[in-house]
């Protein structure tokens, strides 16, 4: 099949297979297939492809029992089996870019099973997009999970039916709804705030908390810090640079600068290191701790997220933009010489900026609080 987008040949295949396991332990067996084309500047649909698949084993159908999405015995006893659609899935994926979500570790592992258990050649990429890491990076985990069921109910679509033509159909119009969402908030961060972020005046003390992470930095305890249940993200609007860009380590670069902080954002701040200094204890760490705020100047440190590229390139991976006179049409930085006079000018003491942080903690010669910035406005 060749699809012709406004004179490319460049669809977009969004894909999904539906597998049932016989009992638990036994191997997934393929029952559905189902694709649409995807035109990549319209986010239209252009064409589709689904079919129900018999499997190969025998004894299969003889304990499966009729599903509530519709897929039944009977339906898959006049269905044809993998090898009798392998040329047309072959065709429709080899060479095309492939979308899905948790496409990466599931539907393309078990695409490829289904191709090697017929000795076919399996069908290739040529990009992948795996909507599900894509919008736990820049979505947040607004929606849970971030299930496809979980985003569909966060954005009041009907449930899920998991059969593969109408999930492909859901994931299309998840990513099309998180895409508006972001566009706006990054065009107008007031009018449309994140909702994983919230204000230190919103923050209500008592609802701080610390637990341990789930993982640890090599022996060291990791540890979130926590408000009504969910990661505390901050967003602080206007803060005042004190100091400009700091460099620290030679090999793995640190990028922070310092800004003084309000009243509020220190008492937040403050509640917050002493719920996870406290953890931090208990979880077995004895280094001596530095307080997340600076009391003496009632200033603190935020951490840049960055990597130095081969050629003294800072790639930055800190979301950076510039607010030029107040006029929503930011400037994104993504990259800088890795240039003390060019970091300088980014980052001026007493200019402003708007961030949006997170929380870390590390234990290198100190233990403390990190506070990461994933967002960073700068008024110019």
């Amino acid at each position: 099949m060749e699809m012709i987008i406004d004179g490319e040949h460049d669809p977009i295949v969004f894909f999904d297979l539906e597998m049932r396991r016989p009992n638990p332990g036994q191997d997934w067996a393929l029952l559905e297939f189902g694709s649409i084309f995807v035109c990549p500047r319209r986010l239209i649909e252009l064409d589709s492809y689904s079919t129900l698949i018999r499997p190969d084993d025998p004894l299969f159908l003889d304990t499966f029992s009729d599903l509530s999405n519709g897929i039944t015995r009977e339906a898959l006893a006049y269905a044809p089996h993998f090898s009798q659609v392998a040329e047309k899935i072959y065709q429709i994926l080899h060479g095309k870019i492939w979308a899905g979500h948790n496409i990466k570790r599931f539907d393309c592992v078990k695409i490829k099973e289904a191709f090697d258990g017929i000795n076919w050649p399996s069908p290739e990429y040529r990009h992948l997009i795996d909507s599900l890491p894509l919008l736990k990076k820049w979505f947040g985990k607004r929606a849970g999970n971030m299930k496809l069921d979980s985003l569909a109910a966060y954005f009041g679509f009907e449930d899920q039916v998991h059969r593969s033509l109408d999930d492909v159909r859901m994931n299309l119009e998840v990513v099309k709804h998180c895409g508006s969402v972001l566009f706006l908030e990054s065009i107008f961060p007031f009018i449309f705030p994140q909702d994983s972020w919230i204000s230190p005046n919103e923050v209500t003390i008592p609802s701080i908390y610390a637990i341990p992470a789930s993982f640890y930095d090599g022996n060291n305890p990791k540890i979130r810090v926590m408000h009504d249940d969910i990661d505390l993200k901050l967003h602080c609007i206007r803060l005042n640079v004190r100091f400009g860009i700091r460099i620290f380590n030679d090999v793995n670069p640190r990028f922070t600068f310092v800004v003084d902080a309000s009243f509020r954002l220190c008492e937040v701040l403050d509640k917050c290191d002493v719920h996870v200094k406290k953890r931090y204890a208990e979880c077995g760490g004895d280094s001596k701790w530095k307080p997340v705020v600076n009391r003496d100047y009632q200033n603190i440190c935020l951490q840049l997220k960055a990597r130095v590229l081969d050629d003294d390139i800072v790639e930055w991976e800190t979301k950076i933009e510039i607010d030029h006179n107040g006029i929503y049409t930011n400037q994104r930085v993504e990259y800088s010489n890795f240039d003390s006079k060019e970091l300088e000018r980014l980052f001026i003491p007493g200019m402003y900026v708007d961030a949006f942080f997170s929380f870390d903690t590390f234990d290198t010669k100190k233990a403390g609080i990190n506070l990461v910035v994933d967002k960073l406005i700068i008024y110019h």
